[in-house]
C-alpha cells in the first residue's frame, strides 16, 4: 500500500463533505436571499444583513464565516465587514448572468433530501417518478438551465447549423420536446417572431408555469402541450425539433427518437444536447463529470426506472447518442463545433 496515495484519498474525502455541506449553505443564501441581500450593497456586518432579510443575526453571522470560508463572499478584518466582490454577485446573485449558479444550489440540497428512497431503490430496484422527486426540483432544473438559454440558446448554439437561423427568422415551426419550465422555448419564440414554436412536456406543473411566463412576456407564437415526449403531434411536420438535456431521462428515449425523427420535415433538423461527458467513466475525472455522475442515479436515472424505463444515466456521451440515432432511423449525425463545459450538441437530419 502506498500510505501518500491513502492520504489523498482520505482529504479528498474530507473535501468533498465540505463542499456537500457548502451546497446546503449556499442553498440556504439563494432560498432566503442572502446573496441578493448583499450583491452591490457594499460592506456590512452580520446584524445589518439579518435586519435587511429579516433573518436571526447568529444564524447569519455563522452563513457568512462558512460564505467566507468558501469565498463565495469576502471579509475584511480591519473593519469586521463583510461583501460581495463585483465578480461574486454575478454568479450568485444575478439570475439574468450566463454564470449564474443559484440553480445547482436549488437543485443539489433537494435532491440529496430523497437519499433515503433512493437507498431503497438500490435495494429493491425502481426508483423516484419525477412527479414525486420534490416539489422545488423541476422549478430548480430550471433556473439551473436557464442561464444558458437566454445567454447562448439563439446566439450560438442554434446559429452553429448553417442556414438555421435564417429559415427561423423568415418563419418556421419548431417543436422544444421536454421543454420544462418553457425557458428554451420562449427564448425561441422571442428572438424568431415569425416563428412558431411549441413546447412540450409531461409535467403538469411545468407547463402551466410555461404557459404563465408565456403570457407574462406577452408571446403570441408560442403555445405548450402537456405530453408525454413520444407524443409529438402528427398532423404537422416541424423545421427544427429541440430537445435540451432530456433525452437520457426519459423512460423510452428510442421511442422519442423515433417519434421525433417522424416529425421532422424533409429538409428539417433535429438539434440535441447532452451533458458533455465521455461515455466511459474513467474519461470523465475532471469537476464536470464527476458532478454529473454522481447525479444520475440520485435524478436521472431513477425517474426513469421508475416507470421500468431504460434508465440510461445522465452520461451516455457522443457514443451513446450516435448509437441510438442510428436505432431510431437517423441518417445523419454531427456534432456541432460549439465549445461549452456542460454540454455537447448534436444535429440529426434524415
Amino acid at each position: 500500500m502506498n500510505p501518500k496515495k491513502a492520504e489523498e484519498i482520505a482529504f479528498r474525502v474530507v473535501g468533498d463533505m465540505g463542499g456537500a455541506f457548502t451546497m446546503a449553505m449556499g442553498y440556504v443564501g439563494d432560498r432566503l436571499g442572502l446573496f441578493k441581500a448583499m450583491a452591490g450593497a457594499g460592506p456590512m456586518r452580520s446584524p445589518n444583513l439579518a435586519a435587511r432579510t429579516q433573518l436571526n443575526e447568529r444564524y447569519v453571522r455563522e452563513w457568512l464565516r462558512a460564505m467566507v470560508a468558501a469565498e463565495y463572499v469576502e471579509y475584511e478584518a480591519s473593519t469586521d465587514m463583510y461583501r460581495m466582490s463585483e465578480e461574486q454577485a454575478f454568479v450568485l446573485a444575478n439570475e439574468d448572468s450566463p454564470l449564474f449558479v443559484g440553480g445547482a444550489f436549488h437543485f443539489t440540497t433537494p435532491s440529496i433530501c430523497n437519499i433515503s428512497k433512493i437507498v431503497e431503490a438500490f435495494q429493491k430496484g425502481g426508483g423516484i417518478p419525477y412527479s414525486e422527486i420534490g416539489d422545488e426540483i423541476p422549478h430548480a432544473i430550471e433556473r439551473f438551465f436557464r442561464p444558458g438559454y437566454i445567454n447562448f440558446l439563439t446566439t450560438m448554439w442554434l446559429p452553429a447549423v448553417p442556414g438555421l437561423v435564417a429559415k427561423l427568422e423568415r418563419g418556421a415551426a419548431i417543436a422544444d420536446v421536454g421543454c420544462g419550465g418553457g425557458q428554451s422555448t420562449i427564448a425561441m419564440a422571442k428572438a424568431y417572431p415569425k416563428s412558431h414554436v411549441l413546447g412540450i412536456d409531461y409535467h403538469g406543473p411545468s407547463i402551466e408555469r410555461a404557459k404563465t411566463q408565456a403570457k407574462n412576456a406577452k408571446l403570441g407564437n408560442v403555445e405548450f402541450l402537456r405530453a408525454a415526449a413520444h407524443e409529438i403531434p402528427k398532423d404537422k411536420k416541424f423545421d427544427l425539433i429541440c430537445s435540451f438535456d432530456c433525452i437520457h431521462d426519459m423512460v423510452d428515449p428510442k421511442a422519442t427518437l423515433k417519434a421525433i425523427h417522424g416529425a421532422l420535415a424533409d429538409d428539417a433538423v433535429y438539434v440535441w444536447s447532452e451533458p458533455n461527458a465521455s461515455a466511459n467513466a474513467h474519461e470523465n475525472r475532471n469537476p464536470v463529470g464527476k458532478a454529473f455522475h454522481a447525479i444520475s442515479p440520485m435524478h436521472c436515472m431513477t425517474v426513469s426506472l421508475a416507470y421500468n424505463g431504460a434508465g440510461l444515466g445522465t452520461v451516455i456521451g457522443e457514443q451513446g447518442a450516435r448509437a441510438l440515432a442510428r436505432e431510431a432511423g437517423f441518417r445523419q449525425f454531427e456534432r456541432l463545433a460549439i465549445d461549452n463545459p456542460f454540454n455537447q450538441f448534436f444535429a440529426l437530419r434524415k
